[in-house]
């Protein structure tokens, strides 16, 4: 499932390609994409002739602010992408956006997982944005809750943006591992945590996100950050800080990745 930094990466490509310009027409033949919504016409009538002001994102949540004061905002789920312009040959479009200046936007989503409904404050959303939390928010958060801690990183509704990839990764520039408590941490590392977060995602989306499955930038290209990944998908590999095998375990239905020597 693509994760803040690919989120953030879709959201800067699209602000400098489609901000301002109108939006002409609207197709999907994929009701389940507007299950939000009585039918995807009621989407259709609201957005066709608004302009898009600004393109935003919250938590992995991609959010088009229209004139008329509503949001059209678009989740990704687990294998959707959004292109511009698209090649003839990409297969599974489930909606086309045509905007003005000749745009094509469209959602391509094999597994038909992807979510588009209208919001008027997209505040509703989710958590606090995991790249935006100040530190004494994200400090009462940690210390007034008893969870696993890659639990309490992957929880939507508490810290928006993160998932597997960058919650193994964040683990691991923290020097923590997965299963201790959240209520159990002390200030210095509640600290190196939330420095870890800034950290990772910040590196992510400066290489445009990650792309081991299915995502691809707007323009078709893949995102750089796999190729430097610390410890995901690293199973049997020597850990790049202390060169202890790095270790896999299953944790809530998920592949988790740490090294059992500086992450304690």
């Amino acid at each position: 499932m693509p994760e803040l930094p690919e989120i953030e990466t879709i959201v800067r490509h699209l602000q400098k390609r489609i901000r301002g310009k109108r939006i002409i027409g609207f197709a999907s033949d994929t009701p389940r994409i507007f299950r939000d919504h009585k039918s995807f016409g009621e989407v259709k009538k609201q957005v066709v002739g608004k302009k898009i002001k600004s393109v935003e994102r919250i938590g992995k949540n991609i959010i088009f602010r229209l004139t008329g004061g509503i949001c059209l905002v678009i989740h990704l789920m687990m294998t959707g992408k959004i292109l511009i312009n698209p090649k003839d040959s990409e297969k599974h479009i489930r909606f086309s956006l045509r905007l003005s200046g000749g745009i094509n936007l469209v959602l391509s989503d094999i597994r038909k997982f992807g979510r588009c409904r209208i919001v008027e404050d997209p505040k509703i959303l989710g958590g606090e944005d995991a790249l935006n939390i100040k530190f004494e928010r994200f400090k009462s958060l940690v210390q007034s809750r008893k969870k696993i801690l890659k639990n309490f990183l992957l929880d939507q509704s508490v810290i928006a943006g993160i998932g597997n990839i960058y919650g193994d990764e964040i683990l691991w520039q923290a020097g923590i591992h997965p299963l201790r408590k959240t209520n159990h941490l002390k200030e210095n590392e509640v600290k190196s945590l939330y420095w870890a977060i800034k950290k990772v995602l910040a590196l992510a989306v400066k290489k445009g996100g990650t792309s081991s499955h299915d995502y691809r930038k707007p323009d078709g290209t893949k995102g750089g950050y796999y190729k430097i990944r610390r410890v995901y998908q690293r199973t049997g590999e020597e850990c790049k800080r202390d060169g202890v095998i790095i270790k896999r375990m299953m944790l809530a239905g998920r592949a988790t990745h740490f090294c059992p020597k500086h992450q304690c």
